[in-house]
């Protein structure tokens, strides 16, 4: 590119020079940088209209190959699909960068029944079981996924036992079943290949409205009642305190990507606190399936320069 602009520039003096005749030297030097101010800028304008092309390439091809890798999450594992399988992997994983913490907030079912984003999920566990299977694709070592009215947490012996059978799990990991700890607001379930291993391959949380706003007043009634028998000052009630009480009990970090599954811009009533070095992004009911969705939030991840507020 630098040196077609050289060679444009180069031409362009060669004629503006000769073209001058007899004009004074200083009508030549500001046509000349004129000329040049004018390439410079095509330069630019041209590069960018490249730069987007490419962009939009780029987001065509991946958006293709996450309609393909859906399809094979489901598929049997004969050696093409194997092959293609392994393929989409490395595509994920040439990825500039990646969350290491997904939150994904899903329609509550009365959302699901009445508006159009219900045609883009199913059940509650399958939804549960293809976010699973596309964090261990993708190498997402922490998922946390919300409903507001605690839909998730009511299933949860549901999704364990898929989640301890499921073959497209399987097949995400490269055909090995993986470790995975499942975790609600009271309980926990270590799904592992190996009693041995101690560190999950993924975490989930299945959270809801009482992770949020009810998780404060909870604590504030704790720090009152540590005030009131002496074992707390209340000068040692300071916003690190608070933090620190309200962080995951796994001293899980907050998620980088929140995926909003809605066609309207409501939270509904997701942990506030959590949203702090979080990139949001929307997706309605445009995208055919859930993978789709996920692989096209990881896709707009990868492009995110993370400022951490700056």
């Amino acid at each position: 590119m630098a040196a077609v602009v050289w060679f444009i520039l180069s031409v362009l003096a060669v004629v503006l020079v000769r073209a001058s005749g007899y004009r004074s030297k200083w009508k030549v030097r500001q046509q000349l940088l004129d000329g040049a101010c004018a390439v410079v800028l095509r330069s630019v304008q041209l590069a960018f209209a490249v730069h987007r092309s490419f962009q939009a390439w780029v987001q065509n091809s991946l958006t293709q190959a996450g309609l393909d890798m859906q399809e094979l999450l489901q598929g049997d594992d004969t050696e093409a699909v194997l092959a293609k399988r392994q393929q989409l992997s490395d595509l994920l994983a040439s990825l500039p960068q990646r969350p290491e913490h997904l939150a994904v907030i899903l329609p509550e079912s009365k959302v699901r029944e009445n508006e159009a984003i219900g045609t883009m999920l199913a059940g509650e566990v399958d939804d549960v079981e293809v976010l699973c299977a596309w964090g261990l694709l993708a190498k997402i070592s922490h998922m946390s996924i919300y409903t507001r009215d605690g839909s998730l947490s009511r299933s949860f012996d549901s999704i364990a036992g898929r989640l301890r059978n499921s073959k497209m799990v399987a097949r995400a990991f490269d055909g090995r079943t993986p470790n995975i700890c499942l975790e609600a607001k009271s309980q926990v379930e270590h799904i592992c290949a190996h009693s041995d291993s101690s560190q999950p391959d993924i975490h989930i949380c299945l959270w809801s409205r009482d992770h949020g706003y009810p998780s404060i007043a909870k604590l504030a009634q704790e720090l009152a009642r540590e005030v009131q028998s002496g074992a707390l000052s209340p000068t040692a009630i300071t916003e690190a305190c608070v933090a620190t009480r309200l962080q995951d009990s796994r001293g899980c970090k907050h998620p980088e990507l929140v995926l909003l599954l809605d066609d309207l811009p409501c939270m509904s009533e997701f942990p506030p606190w959590q949203l702090q070095n979080s990139e949001l992004v929307q997706i309605g009911s445009g995208e055919r399936s859930l993978g789709d969705a996920v692989f096209r939030a990881l896709v707009r991840f990868a492009k995110i320069e993370m400022r951490w507020g700056k």
